[in-house]
């Protein structure tokens, strides 16, 4: 393999590993959810582990692992999250009894089981690219880098975004939660059909 086909294979590698990452932190941001650095950084740590730990396995193990089994785990885990959110949003908002001002809260930061569980959704997902990656031979410290810088600034990036799209959809919150979930459900299901 020649050094630029290694710095590109690392690359898309990297990508590959958190292309859930865009998306979702676009999600929990339209929910007016923030991730936030430091629970950031604990996914990306996450998701580069369950990416290296296989990936130093290697290529013994890479046969054994049914095809699309990983996609269909985190897809699965991602869909519940967004189902589950859906319910729980929806019971908080039928139990307040406020009138809405128009102004809307600082965004609040998902706690530590919800940081667990999007950890675990994001990383399953890697376990099949740490494989190839194995197999193809990269290097653990170049994939590390790869997998742990694009998953923080994918998730940052779709937070970002979110905040630019809800300033043109304001008063309408509750719709944008429920999207936001929709769209976690949706990024689950395309996971799950390989697409």
């Amino acid at each position: 393999m020649t050094p630029w086909t290694e710095i590109a294979s690392v690359v898309a590698l990297g990508i590959g590993a958190n292309t859930e990452n865009l998306p979702v932190g676009l999600a929990y941001g339209l929910r007016r959810r923030r991730i936030g650095l430091g629970r950031n950084l604990f996914i990306a740590a996450a998701t580069t582990v369950a990416t290296l730990v296989p990936l130093a396995i290697g290529e013994g193990l890479h046969g054994d692992m049914p095809a699309g089994a990983s996609d269909l785990v985190a897809g699965l885990l991602l869909v519940g999250l967004g189902l589950f959110n859906m319910w729980s949003e929806r019971r908080a908002f039928a139990g307040r009894v406020s009138a809405h001002t128009g102004a809307e809260g600082p965004m609040a930061s998902i706690d530590l089981r919800e940081t667990l569980s999007l950890a675990g959704a994001l990383s399953i997902n890697n376990i099949g690219l740490g494989f190839a990656g194995g197999v193809a031979g990269l290097g653990q410290g170049a994939v590390g880098l790869s997998v742990a810088a694009f998953s923080v600034v994918l998730l940052w990036l779709g937070e970002w975004l979110s905040r630019r799209i809800k300033s043109g959809l304001a008063g309408t919150s509750g719709w944008v939660q429920l999207d936001g979930n929709l769209l976690l459900v949706g990024v689950g299901v395309i996971m799950m059909l390989g697409v």
